[in-house]
């Protein structure tokens, strides 16, 4: 199974204690989620401030249109919170995830490993770390994919 079908986005948030302050460290800890898997569907390409999910803000609304996870557009930080029938959600489909589909374990250790590591962290301090300054130093719209770091290395 891919990550689609894991869906890490609401996996990271429900791990998260269901709130995530601002878009921003919702693209990072994405982007530390995408760094830790060896075979991961999350694409990121490289924007001013690090790395970016172009896929994040349609998932988002996507969740929001199905009541699952909750936005402050009013505020500049645009917070996403978990709604109590999201919580109910992921709750089902972690269960379920589990029972049937064996890949699902990892996923959901390394979206806990990513929380535990850096949910403390702010998008500033996230930012900062050696492997997203790496990354700055690339041409702005570089795609992030594992193939293209695994391809550096050598």
């Amino acid at each position: 199974m891919s990550d689609e079908d894991h869906q890490p986005e609401l996996l990271l948030l429900h791990e998260a204690g269901g709130e995530i302050e601002g878009r921003g460290k919702y693209h990072k800890l994405l982007d530390r989620y995408r760094r830790e898997s060896d075979e991961t569907s999350v694409e990121h390409i490289l924007k001013e401030r690090g790395p970016f999910d172009e896929g994040l803000s349609r998932s988002i609304k996507r969740y929001l249109d199905l009541g699952l996870v909750e936005t402050d557009e009013e505020g500049l930080s645009r917070d996403v919170s978990e709604t109590e029938k999201g919580d109910r959600y992921m709750s089902g489909f972690e269960r379920t995830k589990l029972y049937l589909d064996n890949s699902f374990k990892a996923t959901r250790d390394r979206a806990r490993n990513v929380i535990s590591e850096f949910g403390d962290m702010s998008m500033n301090q996230m930012v900062q770390e050696q492997d997203v300054q790496e990354d700055k130093q690339r041409p702005l719209g570089t795609r992030l994919s594992t193939e293209y770091e695994l391809g550096d290395e050598e």
